[in-house]
């Protein structure tokens, strides 16, 4: 079974920048109360990680107004044979 290819979640969370890079970092954002988002980054959008991670949250919980306490990023290992064929 193929996989579905995965985008930089940038898109998703601003609605109106869109992204089509691949995803470097796998971000985990966390707020109190058990509320958390997983969002999908590129190695150019990374820097921005808190930043969209809050606007993830307030999308996620629009009534609650949760604020982001802490990331998590976890770097993504791309297959060799991606990396060949991104290459050429």
């Amino acid at each position: 079974m193929a996989r579905t290819a995965a985008f930089c979640s940038l898109g998703i969370v601003t609605g109106t920048e869109v992204c089509g890079e691949p995803p470097s970092y796998r971000l985990e954002a966390r707020a109190g109360e058990s509320k958390s988002v997983l969002l999908q980054l590129c190695s150019i959008h990374v820097h921005r990680a808190w930043h969209l991670a809050q606007l993830a949250m307030n999308k996620r919980y629009p009534f609650e107004n949760p604020k982001v306490r802490s990331i998590h990023l976890h770097q993504i290992k791309r297959p060799v044979k991606a990396i060949a064929e991104a290459a050429s």
